[in-house]
């Protein structure tokens, strides 16, 4: 019995040791804090357009052009292009038309994002 004691108390004693590299106070009420940051992950090879009222969204090209997929915060779906035109795509619900100064994307009834410009990467 007084075997197993010593062994406890021995053990009990290294394992003290290894509690130095417990984080911080600070790094744990971090855990619980309410302040958050939302990030946006950008897919694998698509172009990132910001709009006003700080909206965006990302687009993929398909089939050489003759397509595209848009990718918005709540939803993605493919547009393909117009046969008349190089730079507007419908899917007959929601058209896209791309320019250098002022690319939207608009449903029907209203524009869903208006003065988007391509976000140029920072290399």
């Amino acid at each position: 019995m007084k075997f197993y004691i010593l062994l406890f108390l021995i053990l009990n004693s290294l394992l003290a040791c290894s509690f130095d590299k417990i984080p911080k106070i600070d790094a744990l009420s971090d855990v619980f804090s309410d302040d958050f940051e939302e990030k946006i992950l950008r897919p694998e090879d698509s172009i990132e357009y910001n709009c006003d009222k700080k909206k965006s969204f990302f687009l993929f090209y398909l089939n050489e052009g003759k397509s595209v997929w848009v990718i918005l915060p709540d939803r993605e779906f493919k547009l393909d292009q117009v046969s008349e035109s190089q730079s507007i795509y419908t899917n007959d619900i929601t058209t896209l038309e791309i320019s250098s100064e002022n690319t939207q994307i608009k449903n029907e009834k209203e524009i869903l994002y208006d003065q988007c410009l391509e976000k140029k990467d920072s290399t």
